[in-house]
């Protein structure tokens, strides 16, 4: 199969938008069964690092392949186009997780911390990090709950992923385990007009309620279309949903962002919520269709463990010259391990993630995410390579942190924000804030 780079991605998406025409959309039969293939093995891996002698090490197994596929699951199901694993990248994200497991989270490290290194300092900077197994944790960087900007989703969203390195310390328990998934940076070049979660088009309801998304808030993300003062609107057929709208968060991931959060009411298989976004140039709106994929089996995966190849394009278009936008999404490929494009000039150590073959399934890591703010790189820093502009000093180096309940109970110092959260400057340890 020929492969595109983004930047041919791009140009495609650029021209639906210009023509205002649909892109292929998801089917139900394509979202629900890579949904079930791709998460029939969520094994994590095993980290050979060590904190007594600090001991970088390695982590082996599943744990890569396994948190590389649940980031282009997510990413496949709003369209955006998969990112490869770099292995340098991988050995940043090892150096961090180190430090992390040792000290707890923080992304400003001090010299003066057990297993610290130059390297895993800066690491720290620049990923998500966690303290819990390396794929559990994708989840939660999802669920984001009580982040005041959904900077870790944002930045699974971002048109500038990719590529990205994961690592790992410990052993997947609730003490001295933590991961850094290494994400800015990035080479991608993806251009989509918006990003909401949950997608446009078919949407598996298990999706939803993994990323307990109607709890921590649906999200629309964009580098083009300024949503600093936008207002949303969801309606379920005829019935307007009451929601809390919060535009203008913080720039993490990409140049606008906003919340919609559901005031008592929770996403149902089978109904489809038509979100309308004004406030834009151009307005957005798209619709969620909640899929039930009862009946889906892996008996309908590749040999490979990946779902059977489908159709499965993007999600819309965008309409830039007035008019009304929908979800846009470039062809994500089918499910297989290896396929759709890499990013441009990008090392990849693995594919794009269909389902690894092998039993178990599963995260060790569970739990819902506590609140704990995370810093970001030293003021004055250089952006990420590639960044829009206008991105601004608070896209720079940013990482963010993700707690699990339960998992640590030492104190930290607090931060800016109280959840999963992340800073434009540099901020102090932060103590422990759970999500109730």
């Amino acid at each position: 199969m020929r492969r595109c780079s983004f930047g041919a991605i791009g140009g495609l998406v650029g021209l639906f938008a210009a023509l205002g025409t649909a892109h292929a959309q998801n089917t139900v039969a394509a979202v629900c069964q890579r949904w079930v293939c791709d998460r029939a093995d969520m094994t994590e891996g095993t980290s050979t690092a060590d904190i007594a002698s600090c001991t970088v090490g390695d982590l082996t197994g599943e744990g890569r392949p396994n948190s590389l596929k649940a980031v282009n699951l997510y990413r496949f199901l709003t369209g955006m186009p998969v990112v490869t694993e770099d292995p340098g990248f991988d050995s940043m994200a090892q150096a961090c997780s180190i430090i992390q497991a040792a000290n707890g989270l923080s992304h400003t490290p001090t010299t003066t911390d057990t297993c610290y290194t130059a390297a895993g300092a800066s690491a720290s900077n620049m990923s998500s990090i966690c303290d819990a197994a390396s794929v559990g944790c994708i989840d939660l960087y999802m669920n984001d709950s009580g982040n005041s900007g959904f900077g870790h989703r944002t930045w699974i969203f971002s048109n500038l992923l990719g590529p990205v390195g994961f690592g790992q310390t410990g052993s997947g328990g609730r003490t001295m385990t933590a991961s850094c998934f290494y994400q800015t940076g990035g080479m991608g070049r993806a251009a989509i007009p918006f990003v909401p979660w949950p997608a446009s088009g078919p949407v598996p309801l298990a999706a939803i309620t993994a990323t307990k998304v109607d709890s921590s808030g649906w999200s629309v993300q964009s580098d083009t279309i300024n949503l600093t003062t936008a207002t949303a609107t969801v309606m379920d057929g005829t019935t307007s949903l009451p929601v809390t709208v919060t535009p203008n968060l913080p720039r993490f991931g990409a140049k606008y962002a906003m919340e919609i959060l559901p005031n008592g009411w929770t996403s149902q298989a089978g109904h489809s919520y038509a979100v309308a976004v004004g406030g834009t140039t151009p307005p957005i709106s798209y619709t969620v269709q909640v899929a039930d994929c009862t009946g889906y089996t892996t008996a309908g995966c590749s040999t490979d463990g990946g779902a059977t190849p489908v159709d499965a394009g993007g999600t819309g278009s965008s309409s830039s010259s007035g008019g009304t936008a929908s979800s846009s999404g470039s062809s994500s490929g089918g499910s297989s391990s290896g396929g759709g494009p890499g990013t441009a000039g990008s090392s990849s150590s693995g594919g794009a993630g269909g389902a690894s073959s092998g039993g178990g399934s599963g995260s060790s890591g569970g739990g819902s995410a506590s609140a704990d703010a995370g810093a970001t790189g030293s003021a004055g820093s250089d952006a990420s390579a590639g960044a829009p502009s206008g991105f601004g000093a608070d896209n720079a180096k940013q990482g963010c942190s993700c707690d699990v309940v339960g998992a640590k109970t030492a104190p930290r110092e607090a931060g800016w924000f109280a959840g999963l959260a992340l800073l434009a400057a540099p901020a102090a340890r932060r103590r422990r804030r759970r999500r109730a």
